[in-house]
């Protein structure tokens, strides 16, 4: 009977920082490279620059929101034009385009949850080109609404930094 080796049965344990399984001769955690045979204080370190990355993250995610209901404030606002221009005008047309771009815009505002910088850019970009075509078609629609167009610009260059920079984190944090 040949003899059999047994395997060799290394301890298991498990990281402080994310309770990702590693054995015992491990010096840093797999999956968020923890340093689990570092110095106390690089231990420490690491734990607080996992914590700040996770703030920001949550600071970031929340500009995103803002861009995020920006699109739904476009949206709102392009059904309430499309209804005044059809009550002053009657003009079917201009109320359907209203209408589509509204529905897009609350489209992407709802993309931008699962895919927020894919969502802001399309949205940003969107919001462009109706202005660009508004203001070819007739410049002073560029003055009017102008607050209103700062502020939705504003959110959506905010947005797409956060967008960015939750990305970046996210990696960094090995977050799916």
């Amino acid at each position: 009977m040949d003899a059999q080796l047994s395997p060799t049965t290394e301890e298991t344990i498990y990281c402080k920082s994310c309770s990702a399984p590693a054995t015992a001769d491990d010096q840093f955690c797999a999956d968020c490279g923890y340093p689990l045979k570092g110095t106390e204080e690089e231990q420490k370190g690491f734990l607080m620059d996992k914590s700040y990355k996770e703030l920001n993250l949550e600071e970031a995610k929340k500009q995103v929101k803002k861009a995020r209901n920006a699109m739904y404030y476009v949206a709102g606002a392009t059904v309430l034009g499309g209804l005044i221009f059809y009550g002053v005008n009657k003009d079917g047309v201009l109320l359907l385009v209203n209408a589509i771009l509204a529905v897009l815009f609350a489209a992407i505002g709802f993309w931008c949850t699962r895919m927020p910088l894919a969502g802001v850019i399309t949205g940003t970009s969107l919001y462009a080109l109706i202005f660009i075509l508004n203001a070819v078609e007739n410049p002073l629609t560029i003055l009017s609404g102008i607050i209103f167009k700062i502020f939705i610009v504003g959110c959506f260059i905010r947005g797409i930094k956060a967008a960015l920079e939750a990305e970046k984190l996210k990696k960094e944090l090995n977050i799916g």
